[in-house]
Order: structure tokens, then C-alpha cells, then sequence
């Protein structure tokens, strides 16, 4: 694997992957950008190369939620945390909260926000074909579309 200091735009690649993984990324990028990522994951893959996509919601929240993280303990110290998600002018606003626990206190707390633009699996799909791009059979799991370049 090679990691290049430049957007995959800038960095040249042609045919040179046999599959591309787009994980934790796609919902983070304005749709102006991901629709523009798409012609250089295309050039960058071979012919018939396969495209896996984490999609982003499908919608903005209705209301605000939070959905508590695992917690898990390494040691002494007790790890957790909470994603608060809502929406807020056209985006999704998704809050990490995260903490350690040790001698029954919080030692460290960190926290960090993303935001996110919905984007549902048909308009992905539309998207991607739009860029020679084809879906596959569904995946066992839904939140990951699968393409494949059309071109021989």
C-alpha cells in the first residue's frame, strides 16, 4: 500500500487498484466533493475494479439522538462514550464524546464533531453510474454499496 500526500485527484493513479474502500469518508464530504471523487476512483481502478462505499444516512435526523458507545475495559481504566447526532442547516451534526474512567473518576475526556450530508443508496447509485460505474448485488450488510467500473 502507498499513501500519497494529495488528494486522489491530484495523485495521477490510472489503473493501478484492483478495488478502492471508501469507509467513514463518503458522509463527510459536501456533495460538490464526492461527486467529484468519483471520475478519480474510476481512473485509479483497472478495468472492471470494485468500489466499496460506506454509505452516509440516507436523511437528516428528525430529532436529535444519542446512542451510547461501547464501553470497554483495557486494564484499570474503563473506556466509553456517546455519539449525539442532529440536524442542523442541511447537515448532519454527529458529536463524539469520549472518556476513561479509572479509580471510580473520569481521568480524560476528549471530544470531536463531524458533520455529514445525507446521501441515500439510489442517489449514490445514480452518482457513481453517471462515472461508468455499475452496482452490485446487495451486500449482507446495507450500509456498504458495492461497484464495479462498467468499462472493459
Amino acid at each position: 500500500m502507498t499513501v500519497h500526500p494529495q488528494a486522489l485527484d491530484e495523485t495521477g493513479l490510472r489503473e493501478v487498484a484492483d478495488v478502492a474502500v471508501c469507509h467513514n469518508t463518503v458522509a463527510c464530504l459536501h456533495p460538490t466533493a464526492r461527486r467529484a471523487l468519483w471520475p478519480a476512483v474510476a481512473e485509479a481502478l483497472v478495468p472492471a475494479g470494485v468500489l466499496l462505499v460506506q454509505l452516509p444516512p440516507a436523511r437528516l435526523p428528525r430529532r436529535s439522538t444519542t446512542h451510547a458507545l461501547p464501553t470497554r475495559t483495557v486494564g484499570r481504566h474503563e473506556y466509553g462514550g456517546r455519539l449525539v447526532t442532529s440536524a442542523e442547516a442541511g447537515r448532519i451534526r454527529a458529536r463524539f464524546d469520549y472518556w476513561v474512567c479509572g479509580d471510580g473518576r473520569v481521568l480524560r475526556r476528549h471530544d470531536e464533531t463531524f458533520w455529514m450530508w445525507p446521501g441515500s443508496r439510489g442517489q449514490l447509485i445514480a452518482e457513481l453510474e453517471e462515472e461508468g460505474f455499475i452496482a452490485l448485488p446487495a451486500r449482507p450488510d446495507p450500509s456498504v454499496l458495492a461497484v464495479r467500473l462498467a468499462r472493459p
